[in-house]
This record gives structure tokens, sequence and C-alpha cells, in this order.
């Protein structure tokens, strides 16, 4: 499992192998979760960065239901706890993640396993970490660019319902 590892090219330590491989032979005496700075810093960019598409996805949704639950329930509390959610996900549970990844991808690329598959599965993607970026800054240049500018973007909703509810009596 270690030279799939290796093959798969994610830089793991060998202490971080073997705790990937607790992960796979489902070991659950060694499979505790355990910090990765970098998943912690960075959340779900670091997801996309690593490869690891679909638990990537599966946290932004965990996340934006959460942040959903703080705006309906108007809770700073839930906000928090939504902005924060992707990275204790990713910081706490990164090697689960990638435990299902690489199994994935082994599965994906056939017995007997293709090496060249799953080098080209696995490893680092610069352009989809650019391209996250460039989407979440695209999403709220309306909020960068009404902070900047000091100017008012939000909407007089209040004056259209008051309209709409004298409309209706």
């Amino acid at each position: 499992m270690k030279e799939l590892m290796k093959i798969h090219n994610l830089n793991l330590n060998d202490k971080e192998m073997e705790y990937v491989e607790n992960i796979i032979n489902k070991n659950q005496k060694k499979t505790k979760p355990i910090l990765n700075i970098k998943g912690l810093l960075f959340g779900f960019f670091y997801l996309l960065y690593k490869k690891i598409y679909m638990e990537a996805l599966a946290v932004i949704i965990i996340s934006l239901l959460i942040l959903q639950i703080g705006f309906i329930l108007h809770s700073f509390v839930f906000l928090g706890i939504g902005i924060l959610t992707p990275n204790l996900l990713v910081g706490f549970f990164f090697y689960f993640m990638y435990a299902n990844k690489l199994e994935r991808d082994i599965e994906n690329c056939g017995k007997p396993i293709d090496k060249e598959c799953l080098k080209e599965k696995g490893g680092n993607s610069i352009g989809m970490l650019i391209f996250s970026i460039f989407t979440i800054l695209f999403l709220f240049w309306p909020v960068i660019y009404g902070k900047i500018t000091e100017q008012d973007i939000t909407t007089n909703q209040n004056k259209y319902i008051d309209k709409v509810e004298k409309a209706f009596k």
C-alpha cells in the first residue's frame, strides 16, 4: 500500500503513510483523527489543491448548509460555525478523506493497477486552486467592491415589500 501511496504522490511522511494505511485497513485502534495543519489553515482549498474533489464538494455543501441555518435563524453562532467548518473538517479528517480518494482511485485504475493512471489521479493541482480562488473572488466581488468604495450595495427590499402589501390590502 505504501508503494501505491508513493505513486499517488501526496508527499506523506512514513508516519502519515502508516496512518492512512491503518484507515484503509480499518484498524480501529489506530485511526483516531489527527491534525493536519495545512488542512486546518486552508480548508477546502487544500483539498482542491490535492485533487480531492468529491470530499471538497461535500465540505463546501456542509459549510453552506450551516451558513444557511445561520442566516435563517439570524444567529452569529451558526454563521461563525459555518465559516470555521471547512477548516475544522479538513484539518481533523484530511487523512480519512485522502484514504477514501486513494481507494476510489485504485478501484478506477483497474486490476492490475495501472501505475500511470494512479500517478495522474494523484499529486497536486495548482490550476484548480487558482480557479477556486478566482471563483470565490468573483462571487464576493460586489461585497468587496462595496467595502472598497464605501458604497451601499444593499437593496431596499422593505420599500418593495410595503408597496406589495399595500397593493393587496
